[in-house]
Order: C-alpha cells, then structure tokens, then sequence
C-alpha cells in the first residue's frame, strides 16, 4: 500500500494505491494553509478505507519544484509519519506528476507552476508507448524563455499541451506568444497524489530512509537570498 502526497502548490492531494490500484483520493483545488489540511486529511482518507498507518509500505512524495513553504511541510509529515512506522519514502518530481493528468496526449505536455519574480517551474515531456520522456528538464526560467526552448524543439504551430497552476497567471502571454497552443482543463491544472503514487511505483525511483528525503527547489528561497545578501554585505572583522 502506497500513501502519497502533494503539497507543492496551493491544490493539495492525498491517494492510498495498492498494487497500481487507487483505493482513494482526495484532491482539492485551494488546500488552504497545507499545515494545517494536510494530517487530518490524511486521518480521514486512512478512516473512510478502513485502513491504518501499520498497513502503508511505501509512502510517496511531491518534492518539487514548487512553493518552499508547502514543500517543507509535505516532505516533512511524510518522513516522520514513515520514520515512526519504519517505512521507507520515494521522492518523485511535482512537475513529472502534473505531466501524468495527460497520460494519453498525442503531442508535448508542458506543466508549469507560479515561481513568482516573473518566473514559471517549468518542462516538457513526450508520452512514448506509455512511458514519460523528458525534453526540457524542470527548470525555474521566464515563461518567454520556456517557449524559446519549446520553439527549437516544437517549432509552431506544433501543438502543445499546457498544464498547471502558472497558467492562472501566464495563460495569457502563452496564448499571445506561440501558436498551437493547447490549455488542459482546470481539473487537470492540480498535481493529483495518485500520479505520485504511479511514479513511486515505477521501476526507475529510488526509494529512501525517510532522512535521506529533500526538497527539488530548482532555486533559493527569499530566506537564504536575505541572509546571503546581509552576510556579503556584514564586513568582516579584524582577526
């Protein structure tokens, strides 16, 4: 049995699989503060399936990129939920799952999420016999140079497929800024934890002590720039 979640946006998801099987999940589209959504979400997913933390093997997580704050706190309830049980975890990529909500697409599906400062998580993967292939790795880089990197490869009007939350705020300049452009649904917008469960799963992921876990953050979070920032500018003093 698999327990896997995502708390790498403001959607959140919670999904118990068992042997490639989802049992249940949940999946909403503003979690709201995930620290204080995420446990008795998971209470209550483990209550409505009847089943207990003694009976999850594996548990699964979204490690990013994504929200910093939402990462720390995903990847932290799991390592302590599999570190009490003596599970091991499997990290797998935010944007690999959002990819996963168009398993049968015909043509390039591009996730991208906010990164803020004017800037999407983005990459671009190809479905090939069933299998996820990468194009453009994840990357925190300007939506007009992720349609770049898409051009030399897709040149327009290739059709591609968009997905995620960046389009709430980018839908608009892709649409404007590159032909054959296709917007996914909103319900395919959010990473789903069953996706995350399907990856753990696969033959290619490496599975973890719990401690052995971090975050993809693709950048430095606004804490660690400060503190750079005052420390490049604190003169040194004499020895």
């Amino acid at each position: 049995m698999i327990l896997a979640i995502d708390t790498s946006s403001r959607s959140g998801s919670i999904a118990l699989v068992e042997h490639g099987l989802l049992k249940s999940e949940r999946t909403v589209a503003h979690a709201g503060p995930h620290a204080g959504w995420l446990l008795k979400n998971i209470a209550s997913l483990l209550t409505d399936a009847s089943l207990t933390l003694e009976k999850i093997d594996l548990y699964a997580v979204a490690t990013g990129p994504g929200s910093f704050t939402g990462l720390r706190i995903g990847i932290t309830t799991i390592k302590a939920l599999a570190w009490a049980q003596e599970k091991p975890v499997a990290g797998v990529s935010t944007l690999e799952s959002l990819a996963l909500n168009a398993p049968f697409a015909a043509m390039p599906v591009c996730p991208i999420l906010d990164a803020r400062k004017s800037e999407v998580y983005g990459a671009l993967y190809t479905f090939t016999r069933g299998s996820l292939e990468t194009d453009i790795a994840p990357a925190a880089m300007s939506p007009k140079l992720l349609l770049s990197s898409i051009e030399e490869l897709y040149p327009a009007p290739a059709p591609i497929l968009f997905l995620g939350a960046g389009l709430e705020v980018y839908r608009e300049f892709i649409e404007q800024n590159r032909e054959g452009v296709i917007i996914g649904p909103e319900p395919l917008w959010h990473v789903r934890a069953a996706n995350i469960a399907s990856l753990a799963a696969g033959k290619n992921t490496v599975i973890q002590h719990p401690v052995e876990v971090t975050p993809f953050y693709l950048r430095k979070s606004e804490a660690e720039i400060k503190l750079q920032a005052e420390e490049a500018a604190t003169p040194l003093k004499p020895c």
